[in-house]
């Protein structure tokens, strides 16, 4: 777990979907629907304080695609963010 509060930024599309703050040594859970995220790709990039206090990405992120599904579904990821 990180020492330091952190923002994960949720793109879905290409597009800003959403934006998580993660308190430093904290989890979270953060929930969507999966209509708005299916046949679409789906980036998280983590942003912390670096260098004189300026946001920076500490090369967190992961990208993953969100199948279509007729039938609705669930997708549950457990993501651990690693100190830089």
């Amino acid at each position: 777990v990180d020492i330091y509060d952190v923002k994960v930024v949720v793109h879905s599309g290409g597009d800003k979907y959403a934006e998580v703050k993660v308190g430093a040594g904290e989890t979270v859970t953060w929930d969507a629907t999966i209509p708005e995220l299916q046949d679409k790709t789906l980036y998280l990039d983590r942003w912390r304080p670096g260098i004189l206090g300026l946001p920076g990405s500490g090369g967190g992120s992961l990208l993953l695609w969100v199948p279509r599904s007729s039938e609705g579904g669930h997708l549950e990821m457990h993501v651990r963010i690693n100190p830089s």
